[in-house]
C-alpha cells in the first residue's frame, strides 16, 4: 500500500512506500519462532509408525542437522540486515550470480515447505477436536481419482479454516502484537508440553523395555531397507525440526539486526534440542509402538491420558493451542518471505504490498488462500510429505550460498562470522540432505512427491513471469542490495546442476528398483557433490574451476 506525503509550499504530493518496522528484538523472534518445538505434534506418530523405536534417534539427529546449518544462516542473516523473509532470501543474493532462477526455486521451495505448517496445522486441529469434542460429526464429500489422493470436504476442514481465516484477521494488527500473541501462546502450550515429556520420568512411567529391540520394525540393521526407512524418518523429521531457522525471518524489522539475528536462531535452536531430543523418547518408552498405530496422527492423546488421567482432557485443549503457535509462526514467517521476494523481483509483484501497519497483508492473504486449497486433500501425511519435498530442497541449496559468499566477498561485512569449519559442515550437510531428498521421500507416497515438486518446480515459470512482466513496464524497479562480485558466470555452474540431476536419478532408481548398486553409487556421487565445494585451490571451489 502507498500513502502520499504532503511537503511543505503546496508542492505536489510524493508518494511514500510503507515498509516493515522495525519494532521488535531477538526475544520477540524468539517468542515468534517458538512455535517450531510444537511442530514436533505434527509428524511425531507418522515418524514413529515408520522407523518404530528408531524414531527417537531419528529426531535427535534431524535437531543437531538443524543446528549446524543455523550457523550458515546466522552468518548470512547479518550480511543483509535490510531483508526480511529468512535465509533464501539472504542465500539468493549468491546465486543470482550464477544461475538466477536457482534463486526463485530456492525461495518458492522454502516458503512452500514452511506454508503448508498452516494446511496441516488447522487440519489437525480440527481432527483433535472432533476426536475429542465432536465424534459424530463423521460426515465428508469426497472426490478420490487416486487411492492416496484426492478432495475432501468435511468437519475437520470447516473448524481449520474457520481458524486460519481468523488467525489471518488477527495478524493484520502489526509485528509488535503478533509477537506478544505469539509470547502468549507459546507460555500457555509449551509449558504443559514440556510437562508431558518430562512428568513420566518423575512418575516412573518410562519403560525401556518398549524401544526393545531397537531398530527398524521387520528389518535388519545392516540393510538398504534399513537405510530407506531411516532417511524417510530424517526427511519428515527435518521438516519440523530445522524449522528454528525462521527466527532470523525477521531480520529486517529488528532494532537491532546484526547482533539479534544470530541471537534469536541459537535461543530458539536451544528450546527445539529440548524439544525434539526429549519428547520422541518419551513417547515411544511409555505409549509404545502399537498406541501410537492406531491413530499416528492424534498420537499424543493416549500419551496424554497415560500421564495426567482424567486431566488428559485439558491437555489436549492445550495441546490445540501448541497447534495454533505453529500455524501463527507460519503465517507471519511466510508472509515476509513472499513480501521479501516480491519486492526482490523474485516472484508476484503484488504480494510487496504492506499496509499501514507495516504488515505484508497482500502476502498473508495469498498464503491463506493458497492453504485453504491444499487443505482440501484432507490428508495430513501427504501435505507434509509434499511440503518437506520444498523444505529439503531448500536446506539443500542453501547452505551452500554461506560458502559461495565467502568465496565471492570475502571483505564483506560479517557482523556475526560464523568458524570456518562450520561453513564448510554445512556443505556437507547440505549434501546429507540431497540424498534425503530423493531417498527418504518416496516412502512417503509417489504421488506426494509429485505433488511437492510439482508445486517447487513451479517457482521457475513464476519468476520468468515476472521477468516478462517488468519488462513491460521498464520504470519499475526491484529492491537489490550492491552486488557483492562478479555477476555472469553461469557457465562455471553448469556442470554442477547437470551433476544434481545425474545423483537425484541414480537414487531415485536405487529406491524404485532396490538396488544396492545404485544405492552405493549415490551415496559416492553425493559425497563428491559437497567435495566440489570444500576441495579449493587458490580461494576456488572445484566447482569453479571445471
Amino acid at each position: 500500500m502507498h500513502g502520499e506525503m504532503q511537503p511543505p509550499g503546496g508542492s505536489p504530493p510524493v508518494a511514500v512506500e510503507a515498509t516493515l518496522v522495525r519494532a521488535i528484538r531477538w526475544t520477540d523472534a524468539f517468542w515468534i519462532a517458538s512455535g517450531v518445538p510444537a511442530l514436533l505434534v505434527f509428524s511425531i506418530g507418522f515418524i514413529a509408525l515408520r522407523v518404530g523405536p528408531v524414531s527417537a534417534l531419528v529426531w535427535i539427529l534431524s535437531v543437531l542437522i538443524g543446528l549446524g546449518l543455523a550457523f550458515t544462516y546466522a552468518e548470512l542473516a547479518g550480511m543483509f540486515p535490510e531483508k526480511s523473509g529468512g535465509p533464501p532470501v539472504f542465500g539468493a543474493q549468491a546465486w543470482k550470480r550464477y544461475f538466477p532462477a536457482i534463486a526463485p526455486l530456492n525461495i518458492w521451495a522454502y516458503w512452500f515447505g514452511w506454508s503448508a505448517v498452516q494446511a496441516t496445522g488447522v487440519l489437525l486441529m480440527g481432527q483433535y477436536i472432533q476426536r475429542r469434542w465432536a465424534p459424530g460429526q463423521t460426515w465428508s464429500l469426497d472426490w478420490s481419482p487416486t487411492a492416496d489422493m484426492g478432495i475432501h470436504l468435511n468437519f475437520a476442514y470447516v473448524v481449520g479454516a474457520a481458524i486460519l481465516v481468523g488467525l489471518f484477521w488477527l495478524n493484520r494488527f502489526g509485528i509488535r502484537e503478533s509477537a506478544w500473541t505469539q509470547r502468549v501462546l507459546a507460555v500457555a502450550s509449551l509449558v504443559p508440553l514440556a510437562l508431558l515429556f518430562v512428568v513420566p520420568i518423575f512418575q516412573g512411567k518410562v519403560d525401556l523395555s518398549l524401544l526393545d529391540p531397537f531398530g527398524v520394525p521387520g528389518h535388519v540393521w545392516w540393510s538398504w531397507a534399513t537405510f530407506k526407512l531411516v532417511c524417510a524418518g530424517l526427511f519428515m523429521a527435518g521438516w519440523s525440526a530445522y524449522g528454528f531457522e525462521t527466527a532470523v525471518a525477521y531480520t529486517a524489522e529488528f532494532r537491532n539486526p546484526q547482533r539479534d539475528a544470530p541471537r534469536a536462531i541459537f535461543a530458539a535452536g536451544g528450546l527445539c534440542l529440548f524439544f525434539y531430543g526429549l519428547g520422541p523418547f518419551i513417547l515411544y518408552a511409555v505409549v509404545g509402538g502399537e498406541q501410537i498405530r492406531e491413530d499416528p496422527a492424534t498420537a499424543l492423546v493416549p500419551l496424554s491420558a497415560d500421564v495426567f488421567g482424567p486431566a488428559g482432557g485439558l491437555l489436549i485443549g492445550l495441546l490445540l493451542v501448541a497447534l495454533l503457535l505453529s500455524v501463527n509462526t507460519a503465517v507471519l514467517g511466510c508472509a515476509r518471505t513472499l513480501y521479501q521476494a516480491s519486492k526482490d523481483g523474485w516472484t508476484f509483484h503484488f504480494l510487496h504490498g504492506v499496509s499501514r501497519r507495516g504488515v505484508p497483508a497482500q502476502a498473508m492473504a495469498f498464503a491463506v488462500g493458497f492453504n485453504l486449497i491444499l487443505m482440501l486433500l484432507g490428508n495430513v501425511n501427504s501435505i507434509i510429505a509434499a511440503a518437506a519435498i520444498g523444505y529439503m530442497t531448500f536446506h539443500t541449496l542453501n547452505p551452500v550460498t554461506g560458502y559461495l559468499l565467502r568465496k565471492d566477498a570475502p571483505g564483506a561485512e560479517r557482523p556475526y562470522r560464523a568458524p570456518v569449519a562450520m561453513i564448510r559442515l554445512g556443505v556437507a550437510l547440505a549434501s546429507v540432505n540431497l540424498v534425503l531428498v530423493f531417498v527418504g521421500a518416496p516412502s512417503w507416497g509417489w504421488s506426494s512427491v509429485a505433488l511437492g515438486w510439482l508445486i517447487v518446480l513451479a517457482g521457475i515459470p513464476i519468476y520468468s513471469y515476472r521477468q516478462w512482466q517488468d519488462g513491460r513496464l521498464p520504470g519499475r524497479r526491484t529492491a537489490e542490495v550492491d552486488p557483492l562480485g562478479a555477476d555472469g558466470r553461469w557457465a562455471q555452474f553448469e556442470p554442477m546442476i547437470v551433476y544434481v540431476v545425474v545423483v537425484g536419478g541414480v537414487l531415485t532408481l536405487a529406491v524404485w528398483k532396490d538396488w544396492a548398486w545404485a544405492y552405493i553409487a549415490g551415496l559416492i556421487l553425493a559425497a563428491g557433490w559437497a567435495l566440489g565445494f570444500l576441495v579449493s585451490r587458490n580461494r576456488r571451489a572445484r566447482w569453479l574451476r571445471w
